[in-house]
């Protein structure tokens, strides 16, 4: 049964540093006046060892700000940082549903755990990413959410945890209140009491291979083909010329290209292992040694590739990092085939009263800087978007030429050339940053120094000549 205790002291409960959200001061005014009017009628989510939130800063926030002494809590063993993060998620993110739970035990005004055969499913839910999520939690900690219900037992609020549970055999925690209270309750469950904000949730780079679209698959077949590839690069680009692809995923079309002749070049951070869940480091140095000994023989490349792979940076540091590279790896004459998602794409499916929007097999979580956290198979990790104003804006503070290749709902395709001269010490930062990221248990493998001393070299020299 779920571990829940109706009082704790106020006092013994704190807060995670990893909150995914931030509150302004009218919605934590109109939250507090929702507390008052309704009582504590969601649980907070809390760490069974120190008490520490899960999912419900929000609430603790306003619950202290209007007095109250003691919190509703349910109690979960232990989860992992990125569990942490996914309950917070969760929690916030079945606000409403268009699934039909009723229960057959409730008490009005108060809590009351219903039990498995008295809880009925009426229809099937509509979110199945979330529902999936939901389920993948419950099979690691137990039970942890609770519903509302009205005065009939029909639950107006997370009705998905609600049909989950029952589908795990578990019950339900349940606090019901008057039905004529439940239009004025609806209202205020419809207010964002709380806005997305990732900044500090401590996302790990090597995660974000999850964020990178799918490509052609190294078999030949064409089901996930690059537009990027196909339209803007292939058609340009000759045997002779040089080419690196920045983030090459799975590198299947720089082995395709290698393989009918073209000089294909490549760096992948977060390369892993065919058909195994685990990065493959020797691949990772491998491609470094291999394009810092092109650098060496032939100096930079004519063209660099970067194909969504800005949506996958971590931070707006790590955004330079990625670009600094870019603009490191060309010659004067070299040109950067690049694309980003448009954050139009997000916005169409995006669901501000869920918090969350799927799209194929991954839930998104917007915040108000462009940045989703996005969420597969139960890893987190953060994408970036762009509008193509703000795409060519970026894109001109390392390059002289920004083109707009095309613009669509998914995505912004550019070509950029005359790769601008930055600060030696900007090089020496970025470089060191994206050719040597941290990895599980914070090792780094140390081996990008020569590439990056000849690419600093050779950046120095780029423009030389022609003065």
């Amino acid at each position: 049964m779920i571990d829940f205790v109706e009082r704790v002291p106020i006092d013994d409960v704190t807060g995670s540093e990893y909150n995914p959200r931030v509150i302004t001061d009218d919605a934590l005014e109109k939250l507090k006046h929702s507390i008052k009017r309704f009582g504590m009628v969601k649980p907070l989510i809390v760490n069974d060892t120190n008490n520490v939130i899960v999912a419900g800063h929000q609430r603790k926030k306003a619950a202290t700000a209007i007095g109250l002494t003691h919190l509703p809590c349910v109690r979960i063993t232990s989860p992992s940082l990125q569990d942490e993060i996914l309950f917070n998620l969760m929690h916030n993110s079945i606000e409403t549903s268009g699934t039909t739970v009723r229960v057959e035990e409730f008490e009005v005004g108060a809590y009351h755990y219903c039990p498995v055969d008295k809880v009925k499913i009426e229809s099937e839910p509509q979110n199945v990413l979330i529902c999936s999520e939901i389920t993948k939690l419950m099979s690691r900690y137990g039970e942890w959410g609770s519903v509302v219900t009205d005065g009939d037992g029909n639950i107006i609020l997370n009705a998905e945890y609600a049909y989950c549970a029952r589908k795990m055999g578990y019950g339900v925690l349940v606090y019901a209140i008057p039905n004529e209270e439940v239009k004025e309750f609806l209202e205020a469950m419809g207010v964002e009491y709380g806005k997305y904000n990732f900044d500090n949730l401590g996302v790990k780079t090597y995660h974000q291979f999850l964020a990178q679209p799918k490509r052609l698959s190294t078999d030949g077949r064409q089901a996930n083909s690059s537009i990027l590839y196909e339209k803007y690069l292939i058609p340009r680009i000759q045997k002779g010329d040089s080419c690196i692809d920045i983030g090459a995923g799975r590198m299947a079309y720089v082995k395709l290209l290698k393989s009918k002749g073209y000089n294909m070049h490549a760096y992948e951070p977060s390369l892993m292992v065919k058909g195994a869940n685990k990065l493959d480091m020797k691949g990772i140095i491998a491609n470094i040694l291999n394009a810092e000994k092109e650098v060496r023989a032939h100096g930079l490349f004519d063209w660099c590739v970067l194909e969504a792979v800005i949506n996958s940076v971590v931070d707006d540091d790590f955004e330079k990092a990625v670009l600094t590279t870019c603009n490191a790896v060309l010659k004067s004459t070299g040109t950067l085939i690049t694309c980003t998602r448009n954050i139009a794409y997000v916005e169409k499916a995006y669901d501000k009263t869920k918090l969350s929007a799927g799209a194929g097999d991954c839930l998104w979580y917007l915040d108000d800087k462009n940045y989703t956290l996005g969420v597969t198979n139960g890893i987190v990790f953060k994408q970036k978007f762009h509008t193509r104003e703000s795409y060519v804006e970026l894109l001109e503070n390392y390059f002289e030429d920004v083109l707009v290749l095309s613009c669509t709902a998914g995505y912004v395709y550019c070509a950029c050339s005359k790769p601008k001269q930055l600060p030696q010490e900007v090089y020496e930062t970025y470089l060191e940053k994206e050719l040597n990221i941290e990895y599980p248990n914070g090792f780094k493998h140390n081996k990008h120094k020569g590439l990056m001393d000849v690419l600093i070299e050779k950046v120095a020299e780029r423009y030389s000549s022609e003065q």
